[in-house]
């Protein structure tokens, strides 16, 4: 592929696993963000700055080929400044943004105005789901990416296993406390396993008018990550629920986020999040990543 990969959203967990996917296979990349200065680390080695609470900062810096600009994702002229010289864009928007549609809406606006015709749009897992807004938002958007004419992927995945980062020293102490049942299964997935698939669909040119559901190959529970945590830490770790009202309440964001924060977590409290790997599997071409894998390398 001539030219670069424009990622937006690109200071987030998501964009920094597509970006380093991308450069591990050689690709020049430029990260779209709103403030460059917070993200120069975006140019350095993915080994050589902290990731998922792992610190691997003793070793040498090693620079890669990433071009960090700033943009916002809602002005088409960013957007089209931003692909000059690209070949495709991976477009993300912030978590449980707002302003979905719109970013939607402009991404695929500048791809027609700039002439990229490559598309890959970071969805999420069952956007048909109303009873979160940013579901709803995320098939709006969906939509808009499906009729831009553009040649256009979607990958839909569920909750990360990243996302149990945040908790490593929390699992240490003996407590996983989350917003919703202990017992409800999440079919979690290495994020890292997205980020290959987002790579292979970027620079091999798979999946065109594809919409692919990426799911871990394990429906694991609050309690299964404190069952695996206790095993690799030889301490007993404790699930508990935390109600998604008063755990909401205790974020400091907006009142749209805040929304729709509260919303999704209801739903888990009551429905968790299924899925199947079979699709992940297949695009890998291995099996996905684990929970158990996962935790004893955060933790062991």
């Amino acid at each position: 592929m001539n030219g670069r990969v424009l990622v937006t959203g690109a200071g987030g967990k998501t964009g920094r696993a597509v970006i380093d996917a991308l450069t591990a296979r050689g690709a020049g990349v430029r990260a779209l963000v709103r403030d460059p200065d917070r993200h120069a680390d975006l140019s350095v080695e993915s080994s050589d700055r902290p990731a998922d609470g792992i610190d691997r900062r003793d070793e040498p810096d090693r620079r890669r080929d990433v071009e960090v600009v700033r943009g916002d994702q809602r002005e088409v002229d960013d957007l089209v400044a931003a692909l000059e010289g690209c070949a495709a864009v991976y477009a993300i928007a912030p978590n449980v943004s707002p302003h979905e549609r719109a970013m939607a809406r402009a991404v695929v606006e500048a791809c027609g105005t700039a002439g990229v015709t490559r598309l890959v749009f970071h969805s999420v897992i069952h956007p048909q789901l109303t009873a979160m807004p940013h579901h709803v938002d995320k098939a709006a958007a969906e939509e808009s990416v499906i009729t831009s004419g553009l040649d256009w992927t979607i990958l839909q995945p569920n909750a990360y296993l990243q996302n149990l980062a945040g908790y490593a020293a929390f699992l240490r102490a003996g407590t996983y406390r989350v917003p919703y049942a202990t017992d409800r299964g999440l079919a979690m997935v290495d994020l890292r396993d997205v980020a290959s698939v987002a790579a292979g669909c970027l620079l091999d040119g798979r999946g065109v008018h594809g919409c692919f559901e990426l799911s871990g190959p394990d429906e694991v529970s609050p309690a299964d990550v404190a069952r695996v945590a206790s095993a690799i830490l030889g301490t007993e770790v404790l699930a508990e629920r935390w109600d998604p009202g008063a755990w909401v309440d205790a974020q400091e964001t907006s009142d749209a986020v805040r929304y729709r924060l509260h919303a999704m977590f209801v739903h888990y409290d009551r429905h968790g999040s299924p899925g199947d790997a079979t699709v992940l599997g297949l695009l890998l071409g291995h099996r996905p990543s684990t929970l158990t894998s996962y935790l004893d390398e955060l933790l062991g």
